[in-house]
């Protein structure tokens, strides 16, 4: 039963002569039901193939993206290292180091649980490759490594390890490397835009010339040398062989180990 007022409303409705769709006594669903149908061929323009070598054809999944070459356009992570580090006059390495501090931060086991111990340290070696600049810092019995990025924009980027290493001898002897630390830096893997690095730092005696790492790839990394530090890195995880070659003033050489913390 239908109210005055419904009555009403459903005059009011621009709709109400129509039929609902697909009722069988709709006569445009018949249409259509009575048209001829035939197949209706669909070309679409074929895709450019995509060139690629064997090693290139496995795509790997990271996280939530994918990692793409170089050769789909991709920059090359931290593009503008060089395998050779820069000559650096002493003003140009302390103004270099400035943005790294004077002071470390080591995480240490305190009654209350762990703590945060301020270790203070000043750079004892600086070495710049492209764009990016790693720094060697020593204090009391402590030593500890900083990065910091210096695109063409100028900002910079500045990242700290927390882990502070025990220095060693003072004083190594004369044709003696060791290394203090070595293998992928654990802080470059989340810390910085490029991906991982691995970094080596140690100390090098006075007749030390010269100590050279030659990478699974071919390329031969020159180690920073000074006052008795020497200190070298290069893009990739676990990217540092586990020898070097060392050439002493006189002219003779050695192949030393380093331990890479694989």
């Amino acid at each position: 039963m239908k109210t005055p007022m419904m009555v009403e409303l459903e005059g009011l409705d621009p709709a109400r002569d129509l039929r609902a769709p697909g009722r069988a006594d709709d006569p445009a669903l018949q249409a259509i039901l009575g048209t001829e149908r035939s197949a209706v061929k669909i070309r679409r323009a074929p895709r450019p193939a995509l060139v690629a070598s064997a090693a290139a054809a496995a795509v790997v999944a990271v996280a939530v993206g994918v990692t793409l070459t170089s050769s789909l356009g991709s920059p090359p992570a931290y593009a503008s290292w060089t395998p050779e580090p820069a000559d650096l006059s002493r003003a140009a390495a302390t103004q270099a180091a400035e943005p790294c501090g004077t002071s470390a931060h080591e995480i240490t086991d305190g009654p209350d649980g762990p703590a945060v111990t301020e270790v203070p340290v000043r750079p004892v070696l600086t070495e710049v490759r492209g764009e990016y600049t790693y720094v060697v810092l020593a204090g009391d019995d402590a030593v500890t490594e900083c990065f910091v990025t210096t695109p063409a924009d100028g900002a910079q980027d500045v990242v700290t390890s927390d882990a502070v290493v025990a220095a060693g001898p003072a004083a190594p002897g004369a044709r003696d490397v060791t290394t203090l630390q070595a293998g992928t830096a654990s802080w470059s893997e989340s810390s910085t835009g490029d991906g991982a690095l691995t970094s080596a730092f140690g100390r090098a005696g006075a007749e030390v010339e010269s100590i050279e790492l030659t990478t699974d790839d071919g390329q031969v990394v020159r180690a920073s040398l000074d006052d008795g530090w020497w200190a070298a890195w290069a893009p990739g995880a676990s990217s540092l062989p586990p020898t070097a070659d060392v050439t002493f003033t006189d002219g003779t050489t050695a192949q030393v180990e380093i331990d890479t913390g694989d």
